[in-house]
């Protein structure tokens, strides 16, 4: 069966900022790792920028101090990481245009190389049809391994994930009538699966390759205002 599915970036396109960068600024201020480990984490981060280390690597030395603990200690850290930060800086215009979507019927699909056990909140107050993103693995027990399970969901695994998650629905996306939204070069792929292609205060590398396509657009979204109110996407949509 063919439908109509709307699919968003995360990090650069529906919040400013990389995600993981401020779940571990975050877990500092609460003290679930030391100052002597922030250190090797940002190194991590530059050896990844250097192209010395992948991302997936650079993922689990960033979140090490999460292994071990129990499935309830993670999800709690992530309820709290989202309300305390990541809500506050969604940006109303990309609320709004979820809404939009879900008002016409169509799925709306969260494709990100952020990781899935923090961005879960979002599936309710987004209204989120699913999630698919960069999977963290937990043992027997549940508790938190630390390890990356598969691989990073950017560039091309943002294509791939996705055709893997439509064939395991029996569905397939209309390209006509779907619309994808991203802001840096990794999401080119999934941006090329859809028809109307939008660049959310896209990156210049992405805006050059956007601009050769057909059905491209660029928007430029703002960030919340201090004390505004996020939309509350799913209720919109009711």
């Amino acid at each position: 069966m063919s439908k109509t599915y709307a699919l968003f970036d995360f990090d650069g396109t529906l919040i400013r900022g990389d995600s993981i960068l401020l779940l571990v600024r975050y877990a500092r201020r609460r003290n679930l790792l030391s100052a002597s480990e922030l250190p090797g984490i940002l190194w991590a981060g530059v050896l990844y920028g250097l192209r010395l280390r992948t991302a997936v690597q650079s993922k689990e030395r960033a979140l090490s101090f999460l292994t071990g603990r129990s499935a309830a200690e993670v999800e709690t850290l992530a309820n709290e990481f989202f309300r305390d930060v990541l809500q506050p800086r969604l940006r109303p215009q990309g609320m709004e245009q979820i809404a939009r979507h879900r008002e016409q019927g169509h799925d709306v699909l969260l494709i990100s190389a952020s990781s899935t056990f923090y961005l879960e909140p979002l599936r309710a107050i987004l209204g989120l049809t699913d999630i698919i993103g960069t999977r963290f693995d937990t043992d027997a027990m549940g508790t938190f391994t630390g390890r990356v399970c598969g691989d990073n969901c950017r560039g091309v695994q943002k294509a791939l994930r996705l055709a893997e998650y439509l064939a395991a629905k029996g569905e397939r996306l209309d390209y006509d009538t779907s619309t994808a939204y991203g802001d840096s070069y990794g999401d080119l792929p999934m941006l090329r699966l859809c028809a109307h292609k939008v660049g959310v205060n896209p990156k210049p590398r992405l805006w050059r390759a956007l601009r050769t396509l057909d059905g491209a657009e660029r928007v430029a979204w703002a960030d919340p205002v201090e004390g505004q109110t996020v939309p509350d996407a799913s209720a919109a949509a009711r």
